[in-house]
């Protein structure tokens, strides 16, 4: 049985993207010791999801069985995009940090992902919520333009915490700060990450 791998890129520069070319590096590098792999890529940056409105919702919150054909076909593209993240094993997360947290293309992703009923359960006799998407790696790869401080980076709090709450536990995270540096700089914090990747797809 093949492992699968969702790579999910988040950028929406479709050339010179240093968290895309990161991340099919490790991917590369990943899949020499993983070679009965299937590898999905998904890049939200190039085609981003519908953003959820007020049809989506009341779809969403009506029980599977009473939706209208309607409210199915509304829902279908996000249910796609789950079926893909659950059939997943690991994991990678290509996210640039824009404007101190996520690209607005990678919200609407999460906004499409994270369903009760899907992805996270509620207890109604209890009122608790747990997460349905359990036994995953991930791995975040996220540069950012300088180096953000703890006041300042709702990237990887919130990827984390997002993923924590739909079930994924385990999360590595290689930052690549200082990118809008000087070259030199800069090119010192990409070779940085590209080390941790490579040393860490030998043990991920």
């Amino acid at each position: 049985m093949k492992v699968k791998l969702l790579e999910v890129r988040t950028s929406v520069r479709q050339q010179n993207s240093i968290s895309s070319q990161l991340s099919s590096l490790f991917v590369d590098a990943w899949r020499l010791h993983h070679p009965n792999v299937q590898h999905i890529v998904r890049d939200v940056g190039a085609n981003c999801p519908a953003m959820p409105d007020d049809f989506w919702v009341k779809a969403n919150y009506t029980l599977p069985d009473e939706r209208t054909q309607e409210m199915i076909n509304c829902l279908a593209p996000s249910d796609a995009l789950i079926d893909e993240f659950l059939g997943a094993d690991y994991i990678v997360l290509a996210v640039p940090m824009y404007n101190l947290s996520v690209p607005a293309n990678f919200k609407a992703y999460i906004d499409n992902i994270v369903r009760v009923g899907r992805t996270f359960a509620f207890n109604r006799e209890t009122f608790t919520l747990s997460g349905l998407a359990t036994g995953k790696k991930s791995l975040l790869i996220t540069p950012s333009a300088a180096t953000p401080s703890p006041e300042t980076d709702f990237c990887e709090p919130y990827v984390r915490a997002v993923l924590r709450f739909i079930g994924v536990e385990e999360m590595e995270c290689v930052k690549v700060p200082n990118q809008f540096m000087p070259s030199d700089i800069r090119s010192l914090s990409i070779e940085g990450a590209e080390a941790k990747l490579l040393e860490l797809a030998k043990t991920w």
